[in-house]
């Protein structure tokens, strides 16, 4: 209608005055290069629009759609509330700060407390049918990490894209263990952002019932969480794990954060910023009114990564709960129904790099021998105390059969002059004992409660890392396989470079079997990608076929810290076996010389035997001989 009238204001205009052309024409112009726009209950909403490299269709991008009220002032440390909406055209042209988080080379200071956004990539189908729908859910941490993701190679699949921010840290999981301080508000932000989509996305071109769920990090443990509640039911079909960050508290009740522990934790946050009462009220309103800054400053004084998560809200009435039981009891318990989702779930072979980068960074500085030291002192030790198979007797022969696993060497002359390689087989080593066992424990849980379920282990060796590092191992690293889903763009944002040639194939490869899982339910054939079953526990690998030389056995790291070393360990346990275990090729070669000289023995035995009998006999015909004559 516009259009019509605009046309109609230049015809009359160009009877009058014809220079008028010119102005005509650049108005019919913006009318067909306009902004893409949507009306949903909150509103109107105009968008924009990019072209990616292989898709001729236009993506539509709406940024920083609100989808709860902000949570500042009384509804700091707060349940979201859905946001009331507004009366002008909402232009959602630019990315939203970050909700506040801990501080890195990559966030600087680009947060605010008012960040409870979503961002939307779509490209309308010609017929006009709906498409599925991606919600992908994204930090690397529970205090650190956000939405930057540029999502329009991965929407020109046919998909409609969503990331989602959510609260960090203290303002996320600050508790007093009361309806008012309730804590889990990461998770509580992103089930209203859930809700929004299933009510709004169809708008956008999307299918609520056609919804993924995509994690990475800390955003993949989201995922888990959600897959256990009672509230989210329904609200998605199908999920992608990518890296679970604290996959073992998924799988080990005993490493699991409680209630009580976090409600301690958030009370020692009042104190230090002077908020004391005998009143959680008083506290609660303190915490309220003091500012966002105060309440930073106290990520470099303490460091309450590892407590600061998803914990039971059972203290709750049972109508208020996200999460009556903890993630693990959840999993383990037995006579579940079967969950009606498909799900996808993998890691890298180097995932332990970029967790720790400062760390790696630092030992590449050492020597091989000084980090070969490090990893014998410190780092095995711990990782069989985590199996419950250290003992001082036998660590020592543990430790030779982890350095020939992981590194294929006896001594320290063995790694010759390379740092890198002494450190990357640390990293493996790190990687398989965490996240590769990790992972198998938890699909073996999994395997008995889920529709499908498919693993996979990326192993494209990694020439840059989430924070555009370059990069020199032969495995992947932490966030490789999040950076081959979303591609060349994801690549310019992180590496200010466009990706190889090398690096697009296996991105096209590895997104292809993601799109399959999203639309089918299956990454591919059965006879390329099995299910994994109890039992048949297939893990696919994800390389590059033309160039990649270092496949690992991708089934052989959960084999090795479950059930080898744990034999080795048991065999070692007692001082005979022990002796038997250290000198076994010595006592077969004794072994081997005695048998040999018992059977050299043997035969001389038989042939004088022999000898023996045809002597008695020939002198007994001699004898004979002589009667008869």
């Amino acid at each position: 209608m516009l259009l019509c009238n605009l046309c109609v204001l230049c015809s009359e205009t160009v009877r009058c005055i014809p220079k008028y052309i010119i102005w005509c024409v650049v108005a019919v112009s913006c009318v067909l290069a306009q902004d893409p726009v949507v009306n949903i209950p909150q509103g109107r909403i105009a968008g924009t629009k990019v072209y990616t490299e292989n898709s001729l269709t236009p993506i539509e991008i709406f940024y920083g759609i609100p989808y709860a009220n902000p949570p500042i002032g009384r509804y700091r440390f707060a349940a979201p509330e859905r946001h009331a909406g507004w009366r002008k055209t909402f232009l959602a042209h630019r990315m939203r700060p970050r909700c506040p988080q801990v501080i890195d080379e990559n966030t600087g200071e680009n947060y605010n407390e008012d960040c409870l956004f979503l961002n939307i990539w779509t490209s309308r189908r010609a017929d006009g049918k709906s498409m599925p729908v991606v919600v992908i859910f994204y930090s690397e941490t529970w205090d650190r990490g956000g939405v930057t993701l540029p999502c329009e190679e991965l929407a020109a699949e046919g998909l409609v894209v969503v990331t989602v921010a959510y609260r960090l840290g203290v303002l996320a999981f600050f508790t007093l263990r009361s309806l008012s301080a309730r804590g889990n508000l990461a998770l509580l932000d992103q089930y209203l952002a859930l809700l929004w989509v299933r009510d709004n996305i169809s708008a956008f071109g999307g299918d609520p019932s056609a919804t993924t769920l995509i994690g990475h990090s800390a955003g993949a443990d989201s995922i888990l969480n959600h897959m256990v509640s009672p509230r989210s039911v329904g609200l998605f079909q199908r999920a992608i794990l990518m890296a679970p960050r604290y996959i073992w508290k998924a799988v080990d009740e005993g490493r699991a954060v409680n209630a009580t522990e976090m409600e301690q934790v958030s009370r020692k946050i009042a104190q230090s910023t002077g908020c004391m009462s005998e009143y959680d009220q008083e506290i609660l309103h303190c915490m309220r009114d003091k500012p966002l800054f105060d309440i930073m400053s106290l990520y470099s004084r303490f460091n309450w990564n590892e407590t600061l998560q998803p914990v039971p809200d059972n203290f709750l009435p049972i109508s208020e709960q996200y999460l009556p039981v903890s993630l693990a009891m959840a999993l383990s318990a037995t006579k579940q129904p079967i969950m009606p989702i498909d799900l996808l779930l993998g890691a890298t072979d180097l995932e332990d790099i970029n967790h720790r980068d400062d760390h790696y960074l630092e030992l590449l500085k050492r020597s091989p021998s000084q980090i070969n030291e490090y990893a014998n002192i410190e780092r095995i030790p711990e990782l069989l105390k985590m199996f419950l198979i250290y003992r001082t007797d036998s660590a020592p022969l543990l430790s030779q059969a982890i350095h020939w696993e992981y590194w294929r060497v006896k001594s320290n002359k063995d790694y010759g002059n390379k740092s890198l390689d002494a450190v990357e087989g640390l990293a493996r080593m790190e990687s398989s004992a965490r996240w590769s066992v990790g992972n198998a424990l938890l699909a073996a849980r999994l395997a008995r409660r889920i529709s499908r379920l498919y693993v996979y282990r990326y192993l494209q060796p990694s020439v840059t890392d989430l924070h555009g590092h370059q990069l020199n191992y032969t495995g992947a690293v932490h966030g490789a396989d999040l950076i081959a889903l979303l591609g060349d763009a994801f690549m310019l944002q992180i590496a200010r470079r466009p990706a190889t040639q090398e690096q697009k194939r296996i991105s096209v490869k590895f997104r292809q079997f993601i799109v399959n899982f999203i639309k089918f339910g299956i990454p591919a054939v059965e006879t390329v990608w099995q299910r994994y079953k109890v039992g048949d526990g297939y893990v696919h690998g994800i390389h590059d076929d033309i160039t990649s030389q270092n496949v690992q056995n991708v089934n052989r790291d959960a084999a090795f810290w479950l059930q080898y070393l744990p034999q080795l360990y048991s065999i070692s346990s007692s001082p005979v076996h022990t002796e038997q275990v250290a000198s076994q090729q010595g006592e077969n070669r004794l072994r081997g010389g005695v048998f040999a000289m018992c059977g050299v023995s043997a035969v001389l035995l038989l042939l004088l035997s022999i000898s023996i009998i045809f002597l008695h006999r020939t002198r007994a015909r001699r004898a004979s001989i002589d009667i008869h004559r």
